[in-house]
């Protein structure tokens, strides 16, 4: 056999082992939901700062205190509720195609983009 078409041969049965099945996504089991469900009831009270910072650094303090205040409230609440239902149906099983994940922003969008380069080093060289 050819050096070459052994190594194709080679290159094609390893495409053929490393493929991975995305198809099908990992379920949460009992442990990642109760623990979400606490995790969103004690931490909940933290989005009303988030909220308030990160509309402070786009609109101003009026602004950050009082639709900062308003969204952060709501987000609590939404926070707390999300928590409840993790905790309460953590026994029982998730059925297949059902997330919980998109009915919350997740913890780390602080709705604060970031300029590229800083604007300390724009005029830097």
């Amino acid at each position: 056999m050819k050096p070459q078409t052994l190594a194709l041969a080679l290159v094609l049965g390893g495409l053929t082992l490393a493929r991975a099945d995305i198809s099908m996504p990992l379920k949460d089991n009992f442990y990642d939901k109760m623990g979400r469900g606490i995790a969103n009831i004690a931490w909940a009270p933290a989005e009303i700062f988030d909220s308030m910072y990160s509309l402070n650094e786009l609109e101003g303090p009026t602004v950050a205190w009082s639709k900062g205040l308003v969204q952060g409230t709501s987000r609590v609440v939404q926070d707390i509720g999300l928590g409840v239902v993790d905790v309460a149906t953590s026994p029982l099983p998730i059925g297949p195609g059902v997330s919980y994940q998109g009915f919350k922003q997740p913890a780390y969008d602080s709705m604060v983009v970031q300029d590229y380069p800083p604007g300390d080093l724009i005029n830097f060289y």
